[in-house]
């Protein structure tokens, strides 16, 4: 008996030493693998740093760092780690912007600020503001088109708070004091010009397609003898959103789009799923631009090769690949996950889409911001001079004279456009005369938009 436990004592030992050995084999295998491996590379210089550097570092710094450079390595300018005005940008297309004000459209009008939309169930609609009302004043101080830049800050504020609007109507001044509430800032902004109907698309965000859907569905709309859908400026955003619009109008069964991933590769088709069950036969005008890009051009894309629309404007931007919105330990970012082909097999990355009818680029459109709030006056010279210069020469006051200088010609301009526009005649560009010059070029913009009338001299 006791040779027997002798002998199960001997085996124990022996089983014991072996799956120590074992284990042991599997550590120094696996230590190995991990030096070897690309991981194990920068595990050992991140060890090296927290043990070496000079101060203390925190694993998160680290972490980020390392994330934000293996993003750069890829040398893709949509593949980064998302942060600042970035971050706040997609997460508003995730989730939709709102913000505590009252529910109204505003345009400057032969330099009268006029309400030009009334947004359905919001307070300013609860409260009988009308299309065409003149805002002359906000909480007791009195406003004009030179404000027309500082109106969102003064009208906007928080959900709860009360805002008092000097109004006139039919030649009569009457005050109206709104509560502020939440306001779904929508993608989609729906105007008459004529018999026709624009629906202007900013961006591809989670609430576009259904707001696009409510604009089709509008009587106006469905009665108008032409439809432009306007999307310039439009940078993308959503993929599935524009997918879902464009089967608005795409027959079902045909392809929107081609999607190639590294190990997926799918044919989009339009269906009943897809279109939430909705269909229209009318057939846009889709205005384009340099800027027009990514989802904009799926959308445009899918629309144009299936017949169901053409196009008028510049060549769109080009952006033919699809990216994925990620998180992990509080490191948000974006990478590239595939290419997207038009219907006809067509990759539009960096080359774009020519338009059907092209148009050339207004000079309104080119207009840069002034750099700096600085007064402008005679002889000064620099940057901004040379910016009033093209403000001045696009608004029809100067003729072709861009020096950088403010000489002569451009102060006779300027005292020129303040005296159109009832400011006071100084010859000197302060912050009013510059909210005004982008208030004019706006409206000169929006009255003599050479690419709208195009898209309204067009039968289709």
């Amino acid at each position: 008996m006791k040779k027997k436990l002798s002998e199960y004592k001997y085996l124990f030992i022996v089983g014991l030493i072996g799956i120590f050995l074992g284990c042991i084999s599997t550590y120094s295998a696996m230590t190995i693998y991990q030096q070897k491996s690309p991981l194990g590379k920068i595990n050992n210089f991140y060890q090296k740093l927290k043990k070496t550097y000079y101060c203390d570092i925190s694993d998160k710094r680290l972490i980020s760092g390392a994330i934000d450079g293996m993003l750069n390595s890829l040398s893709d300018p949509y593949s980064q780690k998302l942060e600042g005005n970035h971050l706040k940008q997609i997460n508003g297309v995730l989730t939709g912007n709102s913000f505590g004000g009252i529910g109204v459209e505003m345009q400057v009008f032969h330099n009268k600020i006029v309400i030009c939309s009334v947004l359905r169930d919001t307070p300013a609609f609860k409260a009988h503001i009308k299309v065409n009302d003149e805002l002359i004043g906000v909480n007791g101080k009195n406003v004009d088109a030179r404000n027309f830049m500082e109106l969102s800050k003064m009208i906007r504020g928080k959900i709860g708070t009360k805002v008092t609007l000097t109004l006139i109507r039919n030649n009569k001044k009457f005050d109206v004091t709104i509560v502020r509430a939440n306001i779904k800032q929508s993608t989609v902004s729906v105007r008459q010009k004529g018999s026709a109907t624009i629906i202007a698309i900013s961006q591809f965000d989670v609430n576009t397609a259904k707001d696009l859907r409510e604009a089709l569905k509008n009587a106006k709309v469905l009665h108008s003898k032409k439809l432009i859908i306007d999307l310039r400026n439009n940078p993308g955003g959503i993929m599935e959103q524009a997918m879902t619009c464009a089967a608005y109008f795409v027959p079902y069964g045909k392809i929107i789009m081609k999607y190639e991933g590294r190990n997926e590769h799918q044919i989009i088709r339009s269906n009943k799923k897809l279109s939430n069950n909705f269909r229209t036969k009318l057939k846009p005008i889709i205005i384009i631009n340099q800027h027009t890009a990514s989802a904009s051009e799926i959308f445009t894309a899918a629309l144009v090769d299936n017949q169901c629309a053409v196009t008028v404007g510049q060549h769109s931007f080009g952006k033919g690949t699809v990216q994925q919105v990620g998180a992990d330990d509080n490191v948000e970012y974006k990478f590239t996950i595939a290419k997207w082909l038009t219907p006809r097999g067509k990759w539009i990355n960096k080359r774009g889409i020519k338009p059907t009818y092209e148009t050339p680029i207004s000079d309104i459109e080119n207009l840069p911001k002034f750099q700096t709030n600085t007064l402008l006056k005679y002889n000064m010279m620099g940057l901004d001079i040379a910016i009033l210069q093209k403000y001045l020469m696009a608004l029809g006051y100067l003729s072709n004279n861009l020096t950088g200088v403010y000489d002569n010609a451009t102060l006779n301009s300027v005292k020129m456009f303040q005296k159109d526009n009832n400011l006071k005649v100084t010859g000197i560009v302060n912050k009013d005369i510059r909210y005004a010059l982008y208030v004019a070029a706006y409206n000169k913009f929006y009255n003599d938009d050479v690419t709208v009338s195009k898209a309204l001299s067009i039968d289709f």
